[in-house]
C-alpha cells in the first residue's frame, strides 16, 4: 500500500490567547486567569510541604476526590472564594487590588519579584486581604 503524500502544516493557528481562540468569553478568560493566579501559589505550597492528596484534603476541609482535582489544577469546580479559602488553610495571604490597568500592574510586576510563590507570607498569614472594594 502506498503512503498518503501528507504536508506538515498547523491544523489550527492561534491569535494570541488559546482561551479566546476557543471561544470564551472575556469573563471566562478573566476568571480563569484569577483562579491560575491563586493556584499556582496553592500548588507551590502543597508541593513544598510534601503533601499526600488525603492530606490535602484533610487540611483544606474537602474531600479527597475534589483534593485530586486541585492538586491537578481542574479548577472548573472551584469559586474564586473557595480558592482563597484554600490560600489561607495553607497559610498564604492573599491580596486583592482593585485600581487602573496599568498601576496594578506595576504594583503586580513588584510582588512578584519580591515574593517566591507570587504571594505574601507573613505576620498576617491566614487573613484575607482586599485593597479597593472589598467582596462578601
Amino acid at each position: 500500500m502506498a503512503k498518503a503524500n501528507v504536508e506538515n502544516k498547523a491544523g489550527h493557528i492561534t491569535h494570541g490567547d488559546v482561551l479566546e481562540d476557543l471561544g470564551f468569553s472575556a469573563e471566562e478568560i478573566r476568571e480563569t486567569e484569577i483562579k491560575m493566579t491563586i493556584w499556582r501559589p496553592l500548588r507551590a505550597a502543597i508541593e513544598a510541604r510534601g503533601l499526600a492528596q488525603a492530606e490535602v484534603a484533610g487540611l483544606l476541609q474537602i474531600h479527597q476526590p475534589d483534593a485530586s482535582l486541585l492538586v491537578r489544577g481542574r479548577l472548573a469546580k472551584f469559586s474564586v472564594m473557595k480558592l482563597m479559602q484554600f490560600a489561607e488553610r495553607l497559610g498564604l495571604t492573599v491580596r486583592l487590588i482593585v485600581g487602573p490597568v496599568d498601576a496594578v500592574r506595576r504594583v503586580r510586576a513588584a510582588r512578584e519579584r519580591s515574593s517566591v510563590f507570587g504571594v505574601k507570607r507573613g505576620r498576617t498569614a491566614g487573613k484575607t486581604e482586599a485593597r479597593g472594594k472589598a467582596f462578601a
